[in-house]
């Protein structure tokens, strides 16, 4: 029999604003399998034991049979990947549960593997001499145990003291363990609105963190509630080894995070589809993140405009409105790349159709804003309005939409009325709505609508009473109900988008995609943002807690609303505004973004001295865009992420989500603190190494290992460059990055107390595939050469024909001082 613990659970949370809806959005006591699973135990009969002497299956894939004394029979399936990759599955006699497709990166490489079994345990081994220094071993229980060993060190363990898979009509929930030996803290399971490190939660001190897509405003801070993406990945680190685990399941899940001795732990609760859990042993963060981003995938380059400034209002409500905008930010000087349409450019949420009464000429509109080198993204939904003369809705209505079990197509409320929601699990619905991305079939659309932003993709449905989103009994597909793929509908729509505007541009250009909703695996096709925040200091903060985490799940182009979307704030408060720029230019997706209730807040409607500061920070980040460019292509060969928290390079700094590194060589500490006049710098390493203040340009050396009291103003946002760093900047001051790309380089070589320094830079073409398809691009390493204050460059790439490198200046920094030495224009090739 199974008994329940009772568990008082207190929610805690931080409240700014008007606050998340929790009568809509339910906590754990409100969700019956929560409720039940979080305080299950079971009797030594209901524990599951691995017959380890039968360990049958193929020389690729083992398998275990488990059973328990209520003669339950379950099968416990083991692969042996490469890059020190497990598989695991638990799986059901003759299962059904459902399997998620599209995820993975294609299959994963198997090894072969030996086993040697004794009474209590089996032992597996690859055989494969490049990776053969891991093993498992499974203990026969009950309950059964199994265990990775990276070398001799135990590092994770998948426990079944609390293992059980239930079957009703309407749920098929399922639980399971995993300890994390010697971890120190536990990162992952993003999108939710806390630190960096994942909080203490199996003590009924807060809910456990759920994973269930959802379109919540006024998302609060420290609330354990699903925003607006689930990635099921948790990274357990101490300071000598990190590992992880990744649930390769798209269901609604609650984990609870517990803290206990020298080990962490994690218990997970799945409302349904299959136990398939994928252990990543690492050992260090860089090897734990590259082998997760091997199974997922990394996306592809994006174009370089991509990342400068884009401006956005929910919304720009006229075309003349529109085009005003780009001819401001030109006239007060403010750089600026994107242009963003919310929905008033659409005909009443009819997408693909423009408004034909705000929006008469949108030819024009495009001609007039490309004309600035400027481009547009518009907002395109996964609703679709119920209209007989609406093409996207009549071409879609018989076999496209999500169906009721009866076969009727699903119709719920959103922002067009009655809608229906597109059945992208459906490859004929996917191509289907991808096709409308097409010239010929978006009308009056240009070149000029360089990306798409895919918005309310959870999906959002407005009943409140089902917590927002589609009912979980809708079928996807003829036979898949919503409930097992929940987690991946905003991945879906991703993925055909993506396909759609590669079609559109016949794969010459490098798409681009938005996405509020995202899972596992969305960083082929999307780059996402957090959400709906609001205009209040401790989310400028959270923003980079946030999309710290968001890039050690390999999503690393990630960026906040700036200054806030809710909330008027940032319009009477130009301190928090300014702060909020020179924060948000070091993260990879920047972007000016408000609600439509709010006072307009564009860069030039602030008063003088604001605008310098925000135009300064424009600038800075502009000045900065070839190092993110170099990390991004160096992120397509490794996964390693653009911004990174301090433990990933020194594994001993487990909690700082105030500072980020920008790659190895920039740290950035911004002013989060209203009225600050004194900010707190940490310098991570041991001395000889050196960190250079950039900010002030003063360009003072530091020892690493240090702490800082610094001085601020308002124009003060501390920076530095890593000692041993060479940093490639574009520092003529332009609009765009259209005009920016012939510009030369100027090289900041920042000497170690070696006299030593390297570095990389990455040029292609900026907007194709060439560098994909051909190898063509150029990738360099320089080193400096102290005797002739030049530089070594060793060309590390295949085929960069046609591609100059324009080199205008070196900056050499040191301890002693600073010095300049100009070139003309010199080519590198």
């Amino acid at each position: 029999m199974i008994r329940f613990w009772v568990l008082v659970v207190f929610l805690v949370s931080t409240v700014y604003g008007e606050g998340a809806d929790h009568e809509t959005f339910k906590n754990c006591s409100r969700i019956e399998f929560c409720t039940t699973l979080r305080g299950l135990t079971l009797e030594d009969d209901e524990q599951f034991t691995a017959d380890v002497k039968n360990v049958g299956g193929t020389n690729r894939v083992a398998t275990i049979p488990l059973s328990n004394g209520n003669k339950e029979s379950l099968t416990l399936e083991l692969t042996l990947l490469a890059s020190h990759t497990i598989r695991l599955k638990v799986l059901e006699i003759n299962h059904t549960r459902y399997e998620i497709p599209y995820v993975l990166n294609g299959e994963p490489e198997a090894a072969n593997f030996s086993v040697k079994t004794d009474d209590t345990s089996a032992t597996f081994t690859p055989d494969a001499n490049d990776y053969n220094d891991y093993h498992v071993v499974v203990k026969s229980g009950p309950p059964f145990t199994v265990e990775f060993y990276y070398g001799d060190n135990q590092e994770v363990v998948f426990t079944s003291e609390r293992l059980v898979m239930r079957n009703s009509e309407t749920s098929h929930p399922f639980t399971f363990g995993v300890t994390f030996l010697s971890a120190q803290m536990l990162y992952g399971l993003s999108h939710h609105a806390f630190n960096l490190g994942l909080p203490e939660t199996a003590d009924g001190s807060m809910d456990p963190i759920r994973l269930r897509n959802a379109d919540i405003s006024y998302y609060e801070i420290n609330d354990t509630l699903g925003l607006y993406g689930s990635v099921p990945v948790i990274y357990g680190h101490s300071v000598n080894w990190t590992s992880g685990v990744f649930l390769h399941n798209a269901a609604e899940q609650w984990i609870d995070i517990g803290y206990e001795d020298d080990k962490a732990s994690a218990y997970f609760m799945v409302e349904s589809a299959t136990l398939d859990l994928f252990v990543l042993l690492g050992p260090n963060p860089k090897s734990v993140v590259r082998q997760y981003t091997t199974l997922t995938g990394v996306a592809h380059m994006p174009q370089i405009w991509v990342l400068g400034y884009h401006q956005c209002r929910w919304s720009y409500w006229t075309q003349e409105d529109a085009k005003s905008v780009v001819a401001n930010m030109d006239k007060y000087d403010f750089p600026m790349d994107v242009l963003w349409l919310d929905d008033g450019h659409s005909n009443k949420n009819r997408y693909f159709e423009w408004n034909p009464e705000n929006y008469s000429d949108p030819i024009e509109m495009q001609q007039n804003i490309s004309s600035t080198g400027r481009r547009i993204v518009t907002i395109l939904d996964p609703h679709i309005k119920v209209a007989d003369d609406y093409a996207v809705y009549t071409g879609a209505k018989e076999k496209y939409f999500v169906k009721w079990a009866n076969g009727s197509n699903f119709e719920g409320i959103c922002w067009p009325g009655l809608a229906s929601w597109i059945d992208f699990l459906n490859e004929e619905a996917s191509d289907y709505y991808g096709s409308w991305y097409r010239y010929d079939r978006f009308n009056k659309s240009t070149p000029t609508l360089a990306g798409a932003w895919n918005d309310m993709n959870e999906p959002s449905v407005f009943d409140n009473n089902l917590e927002k989103t589609l009912p979980f009994e809708v079928l996807h597909n003829g036979t898949v109900e919503h409930r097992n793929i929940h987690n991946m509908y905003g991945f879906l729509q991703t993925r055909s988008t993506h396909k759609g505007l590669l079609i559109r541009d016949n794969s010459t250009v490098r798409p681009f995609i938005l996405t509020r909703s995202h899972f596992a695996g969305s960083q082929r096709y999307a780059v996402m943002w957090t959400g709906d925040n609001t205009a209040e200091w401790p989310y400028i903060r959270l923003s980079y807690s946030e999309c710290l985490t968001a890039n050690l799940l390999g999503m690393v182009i990630c960026g906040a609303d700036v200054a806030g979307f809710f909330d008027n704030r940032t319009s009477a408060d130009e301190e928090l505004s300014q702060r909020w720029y020179q924060a948000a230019i070091w993260l990879p997706f920047f972007r000016g973004h408000s609600e439509k209730t709010t006072a307009r807040r564009e860069p030039y409607l602030f008063s003088e001295d604001a605008q310098v500061v925000i135009r300064n920070a424009l600038k800075l980040r502009y000045k900065h865009i070839p190092v993110f460019y170099t990390l991004f292509f160096e992120y397509t060969l490794t996964g390693e992420p653009i911004i990174r928290p301090f433990f990933y390079h020194y594994p001993s700094m487990l909690t700082y989500d105030d500072h980020l590194l920008l790659g190895t060589d920039i740290l950035a500490r911004p002013v989060f603190e209203e009225s600050a006049t004194k900010v707190t710098v940490t310098l991570p390493g041991e001395e000889p190494a050196l960190w250079y203040r950039v900010d002030d340009e003063s360009w003072t050396s530091y020892s690493a290992g240090t702490e800082l009291e610094i001085d601020v103003d308002i124009s003060a946002s501390p920076f530095f460059y890593r000692g041993g760093s060479i940093i490639s900047r574009k520092d003529r001051e332009k609009g765009s990055t259209t005009d920016m790309v012939d510009d030369p380089f100027t090289v900041y070589v920042n000497l170690d107390a070696d006299s030593a320094a390297s570095g990389t830079l990455y040029v292609d073409d900026y907007y194709s595939f060439d560098y994909q398809n051909y190898d063509n691009f150029l990738y360099i390493l320089m080193k400096y050469i102290p005797e002739s204050h030049g530089l070594d460059i060793t060309d590390l790439s295949v085929n960069s024909t046609g591609i100059n490198l324009l080199f205008q200046r070196i900056v050499i920094n040191s301890p002693t001082g600073k010095s300049f030495y100009h070139i003309r224009h010199r080519k590198c090739r």
